[in-house]
């Protein structure tokens, strides 16, 4: 819990520091419809370190009134991890909620997107098992294609019959 913590603190700080004396007003949400955004990094997990990725596409955004346009899309997942030879793979419907179309807020939080997923994951290697599969996750706009992105990620395996989970950072670009 603590690393997640400083994580998060360091991505906050970057963002700060490289963000903080921007004034261009707000423009669109980080995830529009149309957007192909596909993402890498390492990652530790329940079976260990490993390297992961994945890739999303935004097939729809819902401007709510007085609230936020939020951002709709399709995901799919896959980690590879040591020791155990472990491969994850899952297909994800995701909800975005983009900080970029608030004016008042300041430019280095505007960089900021957050999403959450939902879907089904399965276990291939040293474990094996399926279900479904939850995350959620957060990513830094260092310009309008490429962020810093620390993600989330909890499968309930039905076969294992526990919970696995995989903490992932990493770089986000719109393809």
């Amino acid at each position: 819990m603590k690393k997640s913590i400083a994580l998060v603190v360091v991505l906050f700080v970057l963002c700060y520091s490289t963000f903080a004396g921007n004034n261009e007003q707000a423009s669109a949400p980080h995830a529009n419809k149309g957007d192909v955004i596909a993402n890498a990094g390492l990652l530790y997990g329940w079976y260990g370190f490993g390297v992961g990725g994945g890739a999303e596409y935004i097939f729809a955004t819902w401007d709510i009134p007085r609230f936020a346009p939020l951002g709709f899309g399709a995901a799919s997942k896959a980690s590879f991890g040591y020791p155990g030879l472990t491969v994850d793979l899952s297909a994800l419907a995701t909800l975005h909620f983009g900080m970029n179309s608030f004016s008042s807020l300041p430019r280095f939080l505007r960089n900021f997107d957050f999403y959450w997923g939902l879907g089904l994951g399965g276990c291939l290697g040293s474990y094996f098992g399926f279900g479904p599969a939850l995350a959620t996750g957060t990513s830094c706009f260092l310009s309008p294609n490429l962020a810093v992105h620390v993600d989330f990620y909890a499968p309930y395996y039905i076969n294992l019959k526990g919970i696995g989970y995989t903490g992932m950072m990493g770089i986000k670009w719109k393809i």
